[in-house]
């Protein structure tokens, strides 16, 4: 095809996949269940008299089911497609966050809701999306991943004040009815009447986004790796460890970011705003750290990144309030845009399209081990000592360690 004829042609539709991915992911349980407790941390403790510990601990559940669930989730959509699994658990986990302002007023029927949304509602987050999305693009996948997994850090933007506004003008109910509606409303019309799982043999033709076959998702890929040859893979441990330590870290200081910056003067509406801040460089990290990994070897671009968020995890351990408040946000949500660019980028490259619901399950519960025990983690050393201080060292020196795993991190096959 010449290059007038391709400029003729209509936009990949590999990328109206992107966008759909970038806003489904958006309105997912990790931004609307476990990235918006924090918000619900006063409030909840106001009526019900729990301390921020023992809300905390409902995330610890959350992903602890999550983490059973999604290995088994990377298998059924590996296997069924990404469309057959998002739509039923995007309607669950609506209904489930509905029943939060309706029942949760004990603390066991909070910490039931959340395994459920962990467990039944598993397939409502990143994973179907990015195996779509790296079954489009090869040349590009980087970018592709990358624009996509900024439009779900755009959760962490619009959340925040949007359940903010909520909870200050009408209760901490309306804010979880909101979500409920928001999610269901949103992310299953554009699953069902956008989404498709892989691109048609014209596409490939017409185009250059990839360049190989693509993987047919209603059949077993001959090249697919066991799950006893993975488990004994060293790669897969090394970057195991790698975003368990970084989760620990990093969501461990989101989760108790507005309530830590409360305890230091700044309003309810300046710390929402903090939040907001991380959210909007998760959001510009993801697409140029996806844009710069196409290019760069992606073990040196995370290391870097990581740098940055340790030199803001160093900020709030130094009481940053005001504006530097707002500069450590930046620079944490910087690192966590490149996180998960790295999750879904490094499968693809070290294990191929063909393994990558799988191996993404394993590596994503590494992830989830990490942001059920940073939060509860950060929740005891509050209580405990009164302060974040020694939580905030601890996070400086686990993400020291793991940037040097990310540097010994080998080659592409």
């Amino acid at each position: 095809m010449t290059e007038q004829g391709k400029k003729s042609k209509s936009i990949y539709y590999g990328w109206w996949i992107v966008a759909t991915a970038a806003v489904g992911m958006s309105t997912g349980p990790g931004q609307f269940a476990f990235g918006s407790l924090g918000l619900f941390m006063i409030p909840l403790g106001e009526e019900f008299g729990w301390n921020r510990a023992e809300i905390s601990l409902a995330l610890m559940f959350f992903t602890g089911a999550l983490a059973l669930a999604i290995p088994f989730i990377g298998r059924l959509v590996d296997r069924f497609g990404s469309r057959k699994i998002l739509l039923p658990s995007y309607a669950i986990f609506s209904v489930l966050l509905a029943l939060i302002p309706l029942f949760a007023d004990k603390l066991w029927i909070l910490y039931l809701l959340f395994i459920l949304i962990g467990s039944l509602a598993a397939g409502a987050n990143a994973l179907p999306y990015l195996r779509s999305i790296s079954a489009w693009f090869d040349r590009r996948r980087g970018l592709a991943l990358g624009i996509a997994m900024g439009g779900s850090g755009m959760g962490f933007v619009y959340v925040p004040p949007m359940v903010q506004h909520m909870i200050d003008s009408y209760g901490w109910r309306s804010g979880y009815l909101m979500l409920a509606v928001v999610s269901f409303v949103v992310a299953v019309p554009l699953v069902y009447f956008v989404l498709r799982e892989v691109p048609s043999k014209t596409e490939i033709e017409d185009y250059d986004e990839l360049l190989h076959e693509p993987l047919n998702s209603d059949q077993e890929s001959v090249a697919s790796i066991p799950l006893s040859t993975l488990l004994k893979n060293r790669l897969l441990w090394q970057l195991f460890i790698i975003f368990a330590l970084l989760s620990f870290s990093l969501y461990g200081v989101l989760s108790h970011l507005v309530p830590m910056l409360s305890d230091r003067g700044m309003s309810s509406g300046e710390a929402a705003a903090a939040m907001s801040t991380l959210g909007i460089s998760i959001v510009v990290a993801r697409i140029i750290i996806g844009y710069v990994i196409d290019r760069f070897f992606a073990p040196y671009v995370a290391a870097v990144c990581f740098v940055v968020a340790i030199i803001g995890v160093s900020l709030l351990a130094s009481g940053a309030v005001g504006p530097l408040a707002f500069v450590a946000a930046i620079l944490i949500g910087f690192s966590m845009g490149a996180e998960f660019d790295m999750l879904s980028f490094l499968t693809s490259r070290y294990f191929g399209v063909d393994n990558f619901g799988q191996v993404y399950g394993l590596l994503f519960t590494s992830f989830l081990i990490g942001t059920s025990a940073g939060p509860v983690a950060y929740g005891i050393g509050y209580e405990s000592m009164g302060s974040y201080i020694w939580m905030l060292l601890a996070s400086i020196v686990l993400m020291i360690v793991s940037t040097v795993f990310t540097l010994l991190l080998p080659k592409y096959s």
